[in-house]
């Protein structure tokens, strides 16, 4: 309602000043109309008595032809002064008309902004009360869903603790229960605990005295046994360590022609993949330990004597990184890979 009387109070007042002045252009418009009504023409005649000029009646022909030639000048002068007035109230007739067109057609142009500016007021008004409305109801649609997620929140919060109190007393009971079957397992094998031991007491008496006299047969036999196998697992422990030794001699003279040549091929892998800091100098060198699967995939890259510039020890490791596996360390045997 007070949008509307907003829009109304505007277009009331500008049809009345439209009416006001169309009202005083007509009273003009009539005042002139008034004023510029032609006048009557006037023709002025004199009579002339040709009795008196009888002795010369060529001179009075003559003269009543000048008169009426005279006459008809005037006449003409008058029509002619007649008709130009005429125009000249012609003229004046349209330049008000298109004067009064011109004022109408501003007084239309003028209305018709007033309106289109109380359009736009209108307009205007509609979207700040639709863009109130809007935010109003973002607002509320924001306070309902905190007013429901501080709801749930607060029933996940119940429900956690409900959940944890159930847990704590389903534990309790179980813990009760595991501790009274303790309790009972624990007498039962201590009955039973009693029972085998008084039994193994009785046993261990009777295998006691059989016992004494296996028991010196059993050590003579068994000291001439640990001899024998003592005299054999020396035999074979210096069989076993020439063999090793010979192995390990092997396995090393291969793992440095294999190191000499995995070496170039690592270095020429990572050298493709490194990408030369601005720090770099001439001479600077890093030492990195890269550790591999046997099928050639890097695990893990450490940098063991760094070059002393943080960026130039980055970038080799970022490039090892980047190589991400080595083929040709899966030619390697496993044996050698281990050794290695």
């Amino acid at each position: 309602m007070d949008n509307y009387r907003s829009y109304v109070t505007p277009v009331i007042l500008a049809t009345l000043v439209h009416l006001v002045m169309l009202i005083l252009l007509a009273g003009y418009w009539f005042d002139f109309r008034e004023q510029t009504k032609a006048q009557p023409r006037s023709i002025q005649a004199r009579m002339i008595d040709l009795s008196s000029f009888q002795p010369d009646q060529a001179a009075a022909q003559q003269a009543a032809e000048q008169a009426r030639a005279d006459q008809q000048a005037r006449a003409d002068e008058q029509r002619r002064q007649a008709e130009a007035e005429q125009q000249r109230q012609e003229q004046q007739r349209q330049a008000e008309q298109q004067r009064q067109a011109e004022q109408q057609r501003q007084a239309e142009a003028q209305r018709q902004a007033e309106a289109q500016q109380a359009e736009q007021q209108r307009q205007a008004e509609q979207q700040r009360q639709a863009e109130q409305q809007r935010q109003a109801e973002q607002q509320r649609q924001a306070e309902q869903q905190r007013r429901e997620q501080e709801a749930e929140a607060q029933r996940q919060r119940e429900l956690t603790a409900q959940r944890e109190a159930e847990s704590r007393l389903r534990a309790d009971q179980e813990r009760q229960q595991r501790e009274e079957a303790e309790r009972r397992a624990q007498e039962q094998r201590q009955q039973e605990e009693q029972r085998r031991q008084e039994e193994q007491r009785r046993q261990e008496e009777q295998r006691r005295v059989e016992e004494q006299r296996r028991a010196e047969e059993q050590r003579r036999q068994e000291e001439q046994r640990r001899q024998e196998e003592q005299r054999r697992q020396e035999a074979e422990r210096r069989a076993q360590e020439e063999a090793r030794a010979a192995a390990q001699a092997a396995a090393q003279a291969a793992a440095e022609a294999v190191i000499g040549d995995i070496g170039s091929y690592i270095q020429a892998l990572v050298s493709r993949n490194w990408n030369i800091p601005a720090t770099a100098r001439s001479g600077m060198s890093a030492t990195v330990e890269i550790q591999l699967t046997p099928a050639g995939d890097i695990v893990d890259v450490r940098i063991v004597r760094s070059s002393g510039d943080m960026a130039f020890d980055r970038s080799v490791e970022q490039a090892v990184r980047r190589t991400e596996r080595l083929p040709r360390v899966s030619e390697v045997d496993p044996m050698l890979f281990e050794s290695v």
